[in-house]
């Protein structure tokens, strides 16, 4: 196929493209190859189904694959359902209003920290157990119960729920003005109907069509995540990915042909459900229609306004609570059960850990900064693009390319991260800075992408052709008009990549080849260990740094455009 390119940018989204899709698939082959016997760096050359039968023997197995199924599929339906009862019951409202600000700084907040700070509260010698011991005799010491890393996985379905959640309400936010919502909701309320009918037989089966795809990638994401199910999941035996982890850096090289075949099984186990969730929606489609047919009535007790009331509260106190109790770790001295606040502050254990902290920290604003910036200009490079070509065939071929800018959200990191290490390795990359960089890329690009493609297409170009009457010049209108009213959207996208880059844990324990060490690498490898006030402190960086850089995306703006009344609304 003979590549044209029209003008300069048109090179632009194929380049972006090639930052992701290239490392997908060479990972995948990396991957599949040594999962049947191939791999020749340990003197395997010959195809066998040996790694196979390894995993499928192997005592650990069935008992993390049943973990894995559980907790995965738990917490993918936990958060949907959570997600649906705040639209039915909130939506719209001053309560979805003061939701809506929330979830930028929610979002900012990075898997591994938000973990840390659950087992803070929900430890059998946590704060919520502290809380409760106050003023009580029954719980002067610890009680024997699991109620973090459980054997059963609640605890890790509950951390992933919660964290999803606002992921899936900020892509229903992104689609419901499309799908008219409110309207729709006044139309079935003016013919007798209520709020409930009108979004599940009538609002929730458009939105689903919609937001299928964010959908599988919160999927994708809790079946297969490693680094909240390392400090929230099951641990006799972990879940899948985890034991996949532990494969491939076991220092018997033979166990990663072990750990490709495992890493095969949930890229099946995840495709097979993707599947059959797929062929589920025409019989559902039809069983609506049949029921609408019949008379489908949503006439309940009305109890979605106060459970949206309480899972906003469970939210936000979630959050905030485990902000509040990792500093106060950071800070504590001495801190004995069953006292609800520490004997003493004191800054002692951060100024210790700056020593350690200094790479680490140095390295992950270095990473963050520059994988942002990276993707916020390929993804503004394409989406110009896109705005430029013509209308019709092109610019819809145009947007589906794009959509394969899902796939890296699609398809687990542990199924594709070890492949790409190898063929890192062949070509004396692994290990270097740039690979780092290239692999955190690879999830940065998406999310920038998802959250900036909205309102870059949703732009009056008629600012655009105004200044270019002016001017005359393309690219002095693009700068000083388009950007400038974007300018909060742009920052926001940054922001997000900037964030998603923090929370990355595979890529740098694989890639990075032990040489590049992050905020999250070493909070997860703290987790393990009796030290919380260090693991706080690690912890409370990561959590701290996304939150700044969103406040300056808030801040910037407002202050940019504070004598000019239309754009200081737009930017508050």
């Amino acid at each position: 196929m003979k590549l044209r390119l029209s003008h300069p940018l048109a090179i632009v989204p194929w380049l972006a493209l090639a930052v992701f899709l290239t490392p997908v698939v060479l990972g995948l082959v990396g991957t599949w190859l040594p999962a049947f016997g191939w791999f020749p760096a340990i003197g395997l050359d010959h195809f066998s189904l040996t790694p196979w039968f390894n995993l499928l023997s192997h005592p650990s197995f069935p008992g993390a694959l049943r973990h894995t199924l559980v907790t995965g599929l738990g917490a993918t339906l936990l958060a949907l359902l959570l997600t649906a009862l705040l639209l039915i019951g909130s939506y719209p409202s001053r309560l979805f209003s003061w939701l809506e600000k929330t979830l930028a700084p929610i979002l900012s907040i990075p898997h591994a920290a938000f973990a840390i700070g659950m087992s803070f509260l929900l430890v059998p010698s946590g704060w919520l157990v502290r809380l409760l011991a106050l003023g009580s005799n029954q719980f002067d010491r610890p009680p024997l119960w699991s109620t973090f890393q459980d054997p059963q996985g609640i605890s890790l379905i509950i951390t992933l729920a919660l964290k999803e959640t606002p992921f899936l309400l900020l892509m229903c936010l992104a689609v419901l003005p499309t799908l008219k919502a409110q309207k729709t909701l006044w139309l079935a309320k003016s013919l007798g109907h209520s709020a409930r009918f009108a979004w599940l037989w009538l609002i929730f089966p458009q939105l689903y069509q919609q937001i299928r795809l964010p959908f599988f990638a919160v999927l994708a994401y809790s079946l297969t995540v490693v680094d909240i199910a390392v400090i929230a999941g099951p641990t006799t035996p972990g879940t899948l990915a985890v034991l996949i982890t532990q494969w491939f850096n076991d220092p018997d090289l033979s166990q990663r042909t072990v750990g490709a075949a495992g890493a095969a099984t949930l890229l099946m186990v995840l495709a097979l459900i993707m599947a059959g969730g797929l062929l589920l929606e025409r019989p559902l489609r039809r069983l609506r229609g049949l029921c609408l047919s019949r008379g489908a009535s949503g006439h309940w007790p009305a109890w979605e306004k106060p459970m949206a009331g309480l899972i906003s509260f469970l939210l936000l106190f979630f959050y905030t609570a485990a902000l509040l109790i990792t500093l106060i770790w950071s800070l504590a001295t001495q801190w004995r059960y069953p006292a609800v606040l520490p004997n003493r502050f004191s800054l002692d254990t951060v100024t210790h850990s700056m020593a350690r902290l200094f790479d680490p920290l140095w390295c992950t604003l270095l990473l963050a900064t520059l994988s942002a910036l990276v993707a916020l200009i390929l993804v503004v490079g394409s989406l110009e693009n896109e705005v430029r070509l013509k209308y019709g065939a092109k610019k819809a071929r145009g947007q589906k390319i794009l959509l394969l800018l899902y796939l890296p959200l699609l398809i687990p990191q542990i199924a594709f991260i070890f492949g790409f290490q190898v063929w890192l390795i062949r070509v004396g990359l692994d290990g270097t800075f740039v690979a780092l960089l290239w692999s955190h890329l690879i999830f940065v690009v998406p999310y920038v992408f998802l959250t900036l493609s909205g309102p870059y297409r949703q732009f009056d170009d008629r600012y655009s052709w105004l200044a270019l009457s002016l001017t005359g010049a393309r690219a002095r209108s693009f700068w000083r008009i388009k950007l400038m009213i974007l300018l909060r959207p742009i920052l926001y996208a940054f922001a997000t990549g900037f964030a998603v880059s923090i929370a990355q844990y595979l890529p740098t324990l694989f890639v990075g080849a032990g040489r590049f060490a992050t905020l999250t690498t070493e909070a997860v490898a703290l987790a393990s260990g009796s030290d919380r006030r260090l693991m706080a402190v690690m912890a409370l960086w990561q959590q701290l740094l996304p939150l700044i850089v969103f406040a300056l995306a808030t801040l910037i703006p407002a202050y940019r455009f504070r004598h000019r009344r239309a754009m200081s609304q737009t930017a508050s």
